[in-house]
Order: C-alpha cells, then sequence, then structure tokens
C-alpha cells in the first residue's frame, strides 16, 4: 500500500505547473533531453528526501532548514537569477542556434547546456516555500486514514515511490514534448524560452516578497 500510495501521490503531485515543469519542458524543446531528465532527478531527490524525513517522524530536523527565511530567501533569488538568465543570455543563444541550423534538414543533435543540471534541478525543486507543509499535510492525511502503515520500512517505501512517481510524471512530459515537436504546438513550444523566462520570474518575485514580508513584519523571529 505505501509503495503504491508514494507512487500515485508523487505522479500526480508534480503536474501542477512550477519552475521544474517549465525548465523541463524548456529543455526538452531545445533537444537537451539528458538535462531535463536530470533536472527532473534533481527535483525527485528533493521529494524523495523530504517526504522520507516526514515519514518517519524526522520532519522537525527539516523543518528548522527548509522554513529559515535567509534559506527561502536564498532559494528565491535563485529563481530571479534563473528567469534572467533566460530572458538576458539564454534567448539570444537560442536565436543564433535557429539561424545557425536554418539551413539544415537533419534533426540537430542533443546540446549541451548548464554544466550541472541535476543541481539546478535540486534547487527548483526547494524552491517552492510550501512543499514541506504540502507533503506534511498529505502524510498526515495518508496516515491517519491507514493508507501509510507507521514505522521505518513503510516510510521509506513510501519515500521512494514518491520520487519514482515524480520522476515517471516527467519522463512523461518530456515525451510529450518530443512527440508534439512533429506538430503544430512544436513550434509554440521551441519558443516557449521568452515565457520559461518569465514564469521562473514571477515565482521569484512571488517567493522573494513573501520572505521579506516575514523579515519586516518579525513573524520569522516568533
Amino acid at each position: 500500500m505505501a509503495l503504491l500510495a508514494g507512487f500515485a501521490v508523487g505522479l500526480f503531485g508534480a503536474i501542477p505547473p512550477g519552475p521544474v515543469n517549465f525548465n523541463v519542458i524548456r529543455k526538452a524543446s531545445l533537444n537537451q533531453v539528458r538535462e531535463a531528465l536530470r533536472v527532473a532527478l534533481g527535483a525527485a531527490l528533493v521529494d524523495t528526501v523530504i517526504c522520507g524525513f516526514v515519514a518517519m517522524g524526522f520532519g522537525w530536523v527539516l523543518e528548522k532548514v527548509v522554513n529559515n527565511p535567509w534559506t527561502r530567501l536564498g532559494l528565491a533569488l535563485f529563481l530571479l537569477a534563473g528567469g534572467l538568465k533566460i530572458l538576458i543570455f539564454d534567448r539570444k543563444k537560442d536565436a543564433e542556434r535557429d539561424g545557425a541550423r536554418a539551413g539544415l534538414t537533419a534533426p540537430p543533435k542533443e546540446v549541451a547546456g548548464f554544466r550541472f543540471p541535476l543541481l539546478v534541478g535540486v534547487l527548483q525543486g526547494a524552491a517552492n516555500p510550501t512543499l514541506f507543509v504540502n507533503w506534511t499535510l498529505i502524510i498526515s492525511f495518508l496516515v491517519g486514514h491507514r493508507i501509510l502503515p507507521p514505522g521505518l520500512l513503510p516510510a521509506g517505501v513510501f519515500a521512494i515511490a514518491v520520487g519514482v512517481g515524480v520522476f515517471v510524471w516527467f519522463l512523461i512530459l518530456t515525451e510529450l514534448v518530443e512527440r508534439l515537436k512533429k506538430h503544430s504546438a512544436g513550434e509554440w513550444i521551441k519558443q516557449s524560452t521568452f515565457a520559461a523566462g518569465v514564469l521562473l520570474l514571477a515565482f521569484g518575485l512571488y517567493f522573494s516578497w513573501r520572505t521579506i514580508s516575514e523579515f519586516v513584519s518579525g513573524d520569522w523571529i516568533r
């Protein structure tokens, strides 16, 4: 039961739009499939670790880290920097790449991008300030309804299954992008760099605003 519950929760929980989803779509559309999957793996590892700690009863250890406003502000600024990088530098590179490929008849080979996509996935996955709270509520619900049995072994199985479910969703998403390249929607996806940059910038601004509001109000020291 823990295996099935974890897989289902991880799979469907990863579907809502977020920084990782948009980053995976963008990289897959640019033929950076390996990088897209490494970003996805990084995000899946974040969910696995959080679920493991919470389900095993050690959530208080992570809570001190993920709820620290300095940590959240740093992650929010990382999203801001990522959005600015896409809007300023990556769009220029994409335009140059498209111009160079204009005369090519063969499909472009996979290109290299950021050197540490796994780290990007971890940071973007952890940047959501509500992630810890959401998983705590979900696990409490599953335990309360006896869907997730108590104990370290079921908790470990559940956490791993969550990570697998999250990664499977990104595999599906990457495959969808690959298939859509051959349809009319594929052209829009290829031109989605601007949208991805704006959305990352928006997430970063929102999370930064929430964290700075805590500093100003003094709630973080209570």
